[in-house]
């Protein structure tokens, strides 16, 4: 590599440049390497954007404590008014605490692919 860098650039860069290459060749290949694939998840990322459909009462089959504690979230199985039931999951305090019997969702629909998904929200949202 010197002889090829000493063709080039001449006997006093080449050795210049190879003595930089060889200390800091690899953090500067680790760092475009980096920059390669964070550009690359930005440019495939796809858009997320959902539209809110609907807040609904519904009733709660079976609610679990994250970590046996509500401060730290719930993880709630409902009934949908469709009559098929789903997973839903709160980790905020305050939203978790008010699951009992019945619960307040919010039904999103995401755009591009029309799929459904339900978040827990506070009962004033279902009123």
């Amino acid at each position: 590599m010197l002889n090829i860098l000493s063709k080039i650039l001449g006997p006093h860069r080449a050795v210049s440049v190879y003595a930089f290459l060889q200390t800091k060749g690899i953090a500067i290949l680790g760092v475009l390497a980096l920059v390669g694939i964070l550009a690359g998840l930005l440019l495939t990322a796809d858009d997320d954007t959902h539209e809110h459909e609907a807040f609904m009462t519904v009733p709660v089959l079976s609610a679990t404590a994250i970590n046996g504690d509500l401060r730290s979230g719930v993880i709630a199985s409902v009934r949908l008014p469709d009559g098929t039931a789903t997973s839903v999951t709160s980790t905020e305090g305050p939203v978790a605490s008010t699951v009992g019997d019945t619960a307040c969702i919010e039904k999103r629909v995401y755009v591009q692919s029309g799929e459904a998904r339900y978040r827990i929200k506070l009962p004033r949202h279902c009123q």
